[in-house]
């Protein structure tokens, strides 16, 4: 695979990098914590104008057919400002799975392409630190010429903006099952805000009744979509990380040129000069290792998991020191809100967590 951007991929990057440099400044971002939702209505609808909404949709369902390398390359420029929006949980998330179940939902789709509706994936359960692709505790049967859903989801990323959820729940016959659900439905939503200022939410199910249509998959094919496009999900999040880190060097190059100590700039001082030099390697480390998770997503279930669980420890190893590491080069007040970096050191961790951290990776390298 060629991991050279071309000239799509750059034209994307160079756009995406302008727009969110002028509009997701520091003040902007910090200016999002009054919005109960978190979502940015306004920059939603430029993102779907821009095509970044299509990007990840195949042409015959009214996307534009891009390549998850070409989705990876947008959202690095996403990690790059921070930029809290529910893109993975819309654009990779909920077009993966409407767009490949068998009867996809192509009018869903064309407003989630348009900006109109948005989508989160509800899947983690009460007691769950790492959820499986198995059953759920949460039950869907059947009811009449429809459906009753019940049981409780706890940390729905991106639900408060959401209008439509894709929830995960077992059948009597415990197969799993991936049901659609308005969210407007739902009555029971405790919203909250996580550390990097996106929205995340639990929810409760009290024999939520659902039509026919509701129901998406069951059984294998409820697996296969939910275990792809958690992994598609899983890459895009690993690129946002690296875009990150990439954005925390320029930051502390800058800075350690403009910071003046004992007369001149502390960029000239051998030992930050080091530090620099490791952030520098593992930043450049952690790509290559993006580069070989999406080398690795036509393979089969196993083998793409487990190469994007060892692209998973490199990349979240290497956030904590580059963001601990830019923290300490500015300094105490590197932590206040005031710096973009202490916003860098939220976001990466946020990632880590949502994605299946340390231990979860290691575990699940260490069993294959």
């Amino acid at each position: 695979m060629d991991f050279n951007y071309s000239d799509l991929q750059r034209m994307l990057l160079e756009g995406a990098e302008r727009y969110l440099g002028d509009h997701f400044t520091l003040e902007h971002t910090r200016g999002l914590r009054a919005s109960p939702s978190g979502l940015d209505e306004a920059a939603w609808a430029t993102f779907a104008e821009l095509g970044w909404l299509a990007l990840g949709t195949g042409e015959d369902l009214g996307g534009l057919g891009g390549s998850l390398a070409d989705v990876a390359a947008l959202a690095s420029a996403l990690g790059g400002r921070y930029v809290a929006q529910p893109f993975v949980s819309t654009a990779v998330l909920g077009a993966h799975i409407l767009g490949k179940v068998s009867s996809p939902r192509v009018d869903l789709l064309e407003a989630m392409i348009a900006g109109t509706a948005l989508t989160a994936l509800a899947h983690r359960e009460p007691g769950e630190r790492h959820p499986s692709i198995g059953g759920r505790k949460v039950m869907v049967t059947a009811d009449g010429d429809g459906y009753l859903l019940s049981g409780q989801k706890m940390m729905v990323l991106d639900a408060p903006s959401a209008t439509h959820l894709i929830v995960s729940a077992s059948l009597p016959d415990s197969s799993l099952a991936l049901v659609l659900v308005d969210a407007s439905l739902v009555t029971s939503v405790d919203a909250y805000p996580l550390l990097d200022n996106s929205r995340a939410a639990d929810i409760q199910f009290d024999s939520l009744r659902l039509d026919a249509s509701s129901l998406l998959a069951t059984g294998g094919e409820a697996e296969r979509l939910l275990g792809e496009a958690l992994d598609r999900a899983g890459v895009v999040r690993l690129a946002q990380a690296v875009g990150s880190m990439e954005a925390v060097l320029r930051i502390c190059s800058a800075y350690l040129k403009e910071r003046k100590q004992f007369g001149q700039p502390i960029g000239k001082f051998q030992s930050l000069q080091h530090i620099m030099a490791d952030m520098f390697v593992v930043t450049h480390q952690s790509r290559s290792a993006l580069y070989q998770a999406l080398a690795h997503m036509d393979r089969e279930p196993g083998e793409r998991s487990r190469a994007i669980s060892l692209a998973a420890i490199t990349i979240h190893e290497a956030g904590q020191l580059v963001s601990r590491q830019g923290i300490q080069l500015h300094g105490g007040y590197g932590v206040t809100d005031e710096y973009e970096i202490s916003h860098h050191y939220r976001h990466l961790l946020v990632l880590e967590k949502t994605g299946g951290d340390l231990d979860f990776h290691l575990r699940l390298v260490g069993r294959s």
